[in-house]
């Protein structure tokens, strides 16, 4: 049940803009879950193959119609992956830390609230450059530290660059493929290296559909949410959730 319980904290917490990897340590540690490579790699994927299935119509459209966003979203990759890649050893040990997630969360409130006020939702694909996909890319290398929400500072920065909203989110998460996936892999060698599971099959079953089904939920209903209005609720969410994990998990 625990699992299952983890499952649906990824499943939500990766398209909502309030950071899967520090809710997951911040529910580990409630339950007393000591941390699992195996799980962390299966919902991380359930989440990754969630976001494939919602934007499947997108993704095939990359090849025909739409090989501009393909060209953009190539080159936002590229900062990502060289961030993640030098400062994985350097965040990595922060999440150990409950203080440095508090931190982070109080950091992606900052910035869904500069997003929200800098933001006039103007811009759409044909207007977006090469620069604008590198700082979106840059954004979400970032997001390499635990409780700085993924989905929260690369929609806060496109905002902030002045995209329409619906396409802001629809870039971030056709962004968060590549790094999801590619994360997952990466721990996969982790797991092939250790020559184990570290918990059963029942567990991460458990874990792979609730993420995934949540994760489908959970971008179903943000993409309702940032067409209509403000995300500022999720800023005030991570601000609270901050301040408590500082005041009481430290």
């Amino acid at each position: 049940m625990k699992y299952l319980l983890l499952g649906l904290v990824q499943g939500l917490t990766e398209f909502l803009p309030v950071s899967s990897s520090g809710h997951l340590v911040i529910f580990q540690s409630l339950l007393n879950v000591t941390q699992s490579i195996a799980f962390d790699t299966i919902v991380h994927l359930a989440t990754g193959l969630a976001v494939v299935l919602y934007f499947w119509r997108d993704i095939l459209a990359l090849f025909t119609t739409q090989r501009k966003m393909l060209w953009l979203l190539i080159v936002a990759t590229i900062p990502t992956a060289l961030m993640g890649f030098l400062l994985k050893d350097y965040f990595e040990v922060m999440f150990s830390s409950t203080t440095a997630i508090g931190f982070f969360l109080i950091l992606t409130a900052m910035v869904i609230f500069l997003g929200e006020w800098l933001g006039k939702g103007r811009r759409g694909l044909k207007e977006m450059e090469v620069w604008d996909a590198l700082f979106i890319g840059v954004a979400q290398g970032c997001a390499i530290a635990p409780g700085l929400s993924r989905s929260g500072t690369t929609i806060s920065v496109s905002l902030g660059r002045n995209f329409e909203r619906s396409f802001a989110a629809k870039f971030s998460f056709l962004l968060s493929i590549p790094a999801i996936l590619g994360a997952g892999l990466l721990q996969s060698k982790a797991i092939i290296k250790a020559g184990t599971l570290g918990i059963g099959l029942v567990p991460l079953g458990l874990g792979f559909l609730a993420a995934f089904f949540s994760g489908l939920l959970a971008i179903k209903i943000f993409m309702r949410i940032i067409q209509r209005t403000s995300i500022r609720v999720f800023a005030y969410y991570c601000l609270v959730i901050g301040a408590v994990v500082i005041l009481f998990l430290h």
